[in-house]
């Protein structure tokens, strides 16, 4: 009998002992990982502080120098989108994968039941007051436009930029990459004014909404 207590006590100093040691496995996994990002984004953030070092230089260097970066940065549309994916190629996501992209999917389903255009754009009258990302991007404007309203413009992947108008909230930030079919935000009375813009030209919505 007394061998049976030695032995369960000894399974149970045994199970107790084994739940210790993965639990600090895990700790010291975690703290590996979190050392790792942090040195990881000290290299990004040196490497940004470095290329902005070299534009004030290169722009200092000689007015012509100046009137080319004028021209190619503010007089003209950036490409967000093939800047970000440059970045992510050489660099990683700045993001780490655990605090990646939370906002909510759109459910399958028709998302719209009439479209009418209106000077260079589109009212959708949509079946809720929500409406999902018609294209991968990166959302390059947030604010009020004349005759718009409360505007998010994403440059998409594909080279276009989607404006999408009369929203009444939106939970992303200046410069968030967001994902096709991800929510945009609310719009005012279930309707979407939407303005597809490629090369400086309107185009139509036939490649976005079917």
């Amino acid at each position: 009998m007394d061998n049976l207590k030695i032995e369960a006590l000894n399974r149970i100093k045994n199970k107790r002992n084994n739940l210790i040691r993965q639990g600090s496995n895990a700790k010291d996994k975690k703290k590996d990982k979190n050392t790792k990002y942090i040195g990881e984004l000290f290299t990004r953030t040196l490497l940004s502080v470095i290329l902005v070092l070299l534009c004030a230089i290169f722009v200092n260097l000689s007015d012509k120098n100046l009137i080319f970066f004028k021209d190619h940065f503010f007089n003209e549309t950036l490409a967000f989108t093939k800047i970000n994916s440059l970045y992510t190629e050489y660099f990683g996501n700045i993001v780490p994968e655990s605090l990646g992209n939370t906002l909510p999917v759109f459910e399958t389903g028709k998302k719209y039941t009439n479209i009418t255009k209106e000077e260079n754009s589109y009212r959708v009258d949509l079946t809720s007051n929500v409406l999902p990302f018609l294209e991968s991007g990166v959302v390059v404007f947030l604010g009020e436009k004349e005759g718009y309203g409360k505007t998010m413009i994403v440059q998409g992947v594909d080279g276009v930029d989607i404006w999408y108008s009369n929203l009444e909230n939106y939970n992303v930030t200046l410069y968030d990459y967001v994902e096709k079919e991800n929510i945009v935000g609310e719009f005012k009375e279930n309707k979407a004014l939407l303005t597809f813009i490629e090369n400086g030209q309107n185009i139509g919505y036939e490649n976005y909404l079917s």
